[in-house]
C-alpha cells in the first residue's frame, strides 16, 4: 500500500482492462489509449504521487478526473482513495453494477462472487479459478501416464495449497543480515549482460496481466545497468499466461523463434 512505484506501474493495466470492459478508451485502439496513459503515468500521475498532501485540491481533483477517463470509475471513489486504487479494490469495483469482480492473472475473466460489497474478491482469483483444475488434471495425467512416475502425495500446482508461505524471499545467504523488501533482481540482470556480452533478453507480457504489469518491464528494463539495445520486448492482447489466447499463442511462438534465430546469427 505504500510503495508509490506500484501504483505507477498497475495503472497502464487497468486502463487495458477498463478498455476491454468499454468502460474507458471508447473509439479508441488499445495501444494508442495505453499509450496515452503511459504518457500521462509518466508526466502527471507519478509526480503528483510524490507530492502526496503537497497537492492543491483543484489538482488532485483534476488528476482524479482524469483517473477515472482511464480506468474507468468514479471520480469521487478515486478522491477517497487518495489517487491511488488497490489493484484487488480494481478487480471489485470495475464492474461492481453487475456484481461481477475481474481475474488478477487476467483481468478478461470475470467470476460472480457472493458477496458484491466485499472490499475485495473474497472467491479468489476468476483468472486462477477458472483455469486452475484443467492444468492440475493435465499434469497428474502427464506424471501418471506419460512419465510413469508413481505419487505418493498430492502434486501442488497453486501457492493456495500451501507452497507460498514455504517460499523464501531473501536474497542473501541465511544469517546474513537483510532488511525486508520486495524482491528485485534487476540488477543482476544488468551486472550478467554485462559480463556476458553476448546475452540478449526477450520479454514477454500482457496488457491484461494484473499481477505482473507490462508497464512493470519498461520501469525495470530501463535502469538497473540492463542494455537496453540486447532486450526485446513484446506486448500481447493477454493476460499473465499469454498461451491461454490462442491468437497470441501463435504470435509468441513465432516471435520466440524469431529471436533464437536471431540469436544464432
Amino acid at each position: 500500500m505504500d510503495n508509490i512505484t506500484s501504483y505507477i506501474t498497475y495503472l497502464p493495466s487497468m486502463a487495458a482492462t477498463a478498455w476491454y470492459y468499454k468502460k474507458a478508451g471508447q473509439g479508441k485502439d488499445l495501444k494508442s489509449f495505453v499509450n496515452e496513459c503511459i504518457n500521462f503515468t509518466y508526466d502527471v500521475y507519478a509526480p503528483a504521487l510524490y507530492r502526496g498532501n503537497l497537492l492543491s485540491p483543484s489538482k488532485k481533483n483534476a488528476i482524479a478526473e482524469k483517473l477515472s477517463y482511464f480506468i474507468g470509475l468514479d471520480k469521487d471513489y478515486i478522491l477517497k482513495s487518495n489517487l491511488r486504487i488497490l489493484v484487488p479494490r480494481f478487480q471489485k469495483k470495475l464492474l461492481y453494477n453487475k456484481g461481477l469482480a475481474i481475474g488478477r492473472l487476467d483481468g478478461r475473466y470475470i467470476g460472480d462472487e457472493t458477496d458484491d460489497i466485499s472490499e475485495f474478491p473474497h472467491l479468489g482469483d476468476p483468472a486462477s479459478y477458472s483455469v486452475g483444475a484443467a492444468f492440475t488434471a493435465a499434469l497428474n495425467y502427464y506424471f501418471a501416464n506419460d512419465l510413469k512416475v508413481k505419487m505418493d502425495r498430492p502434486y501442488l500446482t497453486s501457492n493456495n495449497s500451501g507452497l507460498g508461505a514455504k517460499w523464501r524471499w531473501k536474497p542473501v545467504p541465511d544469517g546474513t543480515y537483510w532488511e525486508p523488501s520486495y524482491v528485485d533482481v534487476g540488477r543482476k540482470l544488468g551486472e550478467t549482460m554485462r559480463r556476458n556480452t553476448a546475452m540478449k533478453v526477450f520479454v514477454a507480457a500482457g496488457y491484461y496481466d494484473l499481477i505482473c504489469p507490462f508497464f512493470d518491464t519498461d520501469y525495470t528494463f530501463s535502469r538497473h545497468g540492463i542494455v537496453g539495445k540486447r532486450v526485446t520486448k513484446k506486448i500481447y492482447e493477454s493476460g499473465h499466461m499469454i498461451y491461454l489466447h490462442q491468437p497470441d499463442r501463435i504470435k509468441l511462438s513465432g516471435d520466440i523463434r524469431q529471436f533464437l534465430t536471431h540469436q544464432k546469427n
